[in-house]
């Protein structure tokens, strides 16, 4: 089967489209065959070794999400069978297989099923994303009229799903992007204004459109050029949910200094909201059904093939996408 596999840390360039055999499933697993991966800034971290600490060994093969569909099982797996359409999640573990590949064999009970009316597309697109959005917007704050969200870098994909969701909402939803292009795409999907932070200190902005209370959550994947202003920006008793590092790693803080307005900061990764089957399933359907109501629509930026995966990274690492990205394996 064709696979891209990292045999150093480094750059894009470091990305490799081998030939390697079709993995079997192991005790408790299924093989998957991969219809579309995600392509996310988790990836680029763990190509270029940032992420996790200690990093993952060489060689191995990048990509957390994809879609596809159920061709063998192990014995005794219950969970799926064969020909079951399905997305998933691999943690980002040494020793794992991932999505940037033909198939993949994964613990059976990770596997989310998706309805007929969710294409494979649509899947690897919204998994990832769509459930961090889901559990951002219901696990810190009870988001409603009257409450105001700052959502950063609004225009990346789960900006934009993060926009809609926190509109569904109610809530007063503020962007932060880096020009017009990108500004106009995330008032399209609703938000109530963008601040361009090239052009202005986002932190002061927030204070003004909030008539000085500030942002009741702040939801930041960015870090280190953006944490110093969520503390600023954030009301008294507000929450900043910090959950990527696509602008390097913050500067330390005092966490004395949160007692000053009584603010809460919350690191959040998605596999430990999704730390079961049920639960994993849970956010999943919420996501879905929020699609086939309409008030959701996935924000597919571009679709490269495997073979591209260098140009895949190359547009995320550079900021250039509106949305998500995706291989079609």
């Amino acid at each position: 089967m064709k696979t891209i596999q990292v045999n150093q840390h480094g750059d894009a360039d470091v990305l490799k489209l081998n030939e390697i055999e079709i993995p079997k499933p192991q005790a408790g697993q299924a093989l998957v065959k991969i219809h579309y991966a995600g392509v996310n800034f988790i990836d680029v971290a763990m190509r270029r070794g940032w992420y996790p600490n200690p990093p993952i060994p060489t060689p191995f093969t990048p990509g957390v999400e994809g879609a596809g569909e159920v061709v063998a099982i192990a014995e005794g797996v219950t969970e799926v069978k064969v020909g079951d359409r399905v997305s998933f999640m691999q943690e980002e573990e040494p020793g794992l297989e991932r999505a940037y590949a033909e198939y993949i064999p994964i613990v059976a009970w990770k596997l989310i099923p998706l309805p007929d009316f969710i294409s494979f597309e649509t899947a690897a697109a919204m998994t990832a994303q769509g459930l961090t959005t889901q559990y951002m917007m219901h696990e810190f704050v009870t988001l409603q009229p009257g409450k105001t969200v700052l959502i950063h870098a609004a225009a990346g994909g789960m900006g934009l799903n993060l926009v809609q969701w926190a509109k569904h909402l109610g809530a007063f939803a503020i962007g932060t992007t880096s020009n017009e292009t990108k500004a106009q795409r995330v008032l399209a999907l609703g938000a109530d204004t963008v601040i361009n932070y090239t052009q202005e200190d986002f932190e002061r902005r927030v204070k003004e459109l909030t008539q000085g209370k500030g942002a009741d959550l702040i939801i930041d994947g960015v870090g280190k050029t953006t944490f110093a202003g969520d503390l600023e920006a954030v009301a008294t008793r507000g929450h900043i949910v910090t959950y990527g590092i696509t602008g390097g790693m913050p500067d330390n803080i005092n966490p004395f200094e949160l007692l000053t307005r009584s603010r809460t900061i919350h690191g959040a990764d998605l596999f430990d909201y999704i730390a079961n089957r049920e639960e994993r399933i849970m956010r999943a359907n919420a996501v879905w059904q929020a699609i086939s109501e309409g008030w959701l629509t996935p924000q597919i930026s571009q679709v490269f093939a495997l073979e591209d995966a260098i140009a895949a990274h190359h547009l995320i690492e550079d900021r250039n996408n509106m949305g998500k990205i995706l291989l079609k394996i």
